[in-house]
């Protein structure tokens, strides 16, 4: 397996991976739609999306680092920080046969080094409550559950951590 930057190369992939794991969700509250979606994927101003494969090519896992204040105010706001300094991780998501090999660990230690280099001096990532999977990947790469939310149409729990 192997890691990487995705880019604009990679539109296809990202759709499969997203459809397949979309379908394959018992909760499919867990998936919670963002503003951007694909028109900011590859500004990098705005997103850096890391990727795993097989050596085939082939798409297992991805996660993104949102990064712009407009796609980041929501959850930086709940977490009490500025959505200028504040990146979200958001995105995450492996296929099944893959899962527990702390493969979107690694992918999110990677993207925080994208967020220092853009001078970003927090993280959150918001959570369904009953994803203990993702929520334990939170934990061991540092970030602290801050606050339980409700926004009506879904639950959540907001992670936090200072860069």
């Amino acid at each position: 397996m192997y890691y990487r930057i995705l880019g604009n190369q990679d539109l296809i992939g990202i759709r499969v991976l997203t459809d397949t794991v979309i379908k394959a969700l018992d909760k499919k509250e867990w998936w919670r739609p963002v503003m951007s979606e694909e028109r900011h994927y590859f500004d990098q101003t705005w997103t850096f999306l890391n990727g795993c494969f097989l050596n085939d090519g082939t798409m297992v896992a991805m996660s993104g680092l949102f990064m712009n204040p407009e796609e980041c105010a929501e959850h930086a706001l709940e977490a009490d920080l500025d959505p200028v300094t504040t990146a979200e991780l958001s995105r995450c998501m492996v296929l099944g046969p893959f899962r527990g090999r702390k493969i979107t660990l690694r992918l999110n230690m990677d993207l925080i080094d994208y967020a220092k280099m853009r001078a970003k001096t927090d993280l959150v990532a918001a959570v369904h409550p009953d994803n203990a999977a993702m929520a334990q990947s939170l934990i061991q790469l540092g970030m602290k559950p801050e606050r339980n939310m409700d926004d009506g149409l879904q639950k959540y729990v907001i992670y936090r951590m200072k860069l």
